[in-house]
């Protein structure tokens, strides 16, 4: 493993995190590549940074308003040199409501299975697939 790149997709992972708990999608989005590919816990599929963007602003501003993310990488794995697969679980909490179809657990605690693509570019580490699964209790 590449101790490097894993020091600087933890510290993409952090920045994620903290972006979601301030409610700012634009930052949220910083390190995604135009391109994304991203499914959310819905199982809707997009397939640009705007839309990601567009979709984030919404729930940030709704369903998800004042919502605290914890993000924690379960595996990285690296490939090849230039691609990263980043495994993580994602709680999230003190959400105003829920997407239809997903139910509200018990101890009021979302979590969700997260897989990330990374790809290393000249200008460094960029999400190019974001893939969210809501996990049943």
């Amino acid at each position: 493993m590449d101790i490097e790149s894993a020091k600087e997709i933890h510290n993409i992972v952090s920045r994620q995190q903290a972006a979601w708990n301030r409610g700012d999608p634009r930052n949220f989005s910083k390190d995604c590549d135009e391109e994304i590919s991203f499914t959310n816990i819905l199982g809707r599929v997009y397939f640009s940074r705007e839309d990601f963007d567009e979709l984030h602003t919404h729930i940030f501003a709704t369903i998800f308003k004042g919502s605290t993310l914890k993000l924690k990488p379960r595996r990285i794995h690296f490939p090849a040199r230039t691609i990263a697969l980043v495994d993580l679980s994602a709680e999230v909490t003190g959400f105003q409501a829920l997407p239809p179809g997903v139910k509200a657990p018990a101890d009021g605690v979302l979590r969700t299975a997260l897989l990330q693509v990374l790809l290393r570019t000249e200008v460094g580490w960029r999400v190019v697939a974001y893939h969210n699964v809501d996990l049943k209790n």
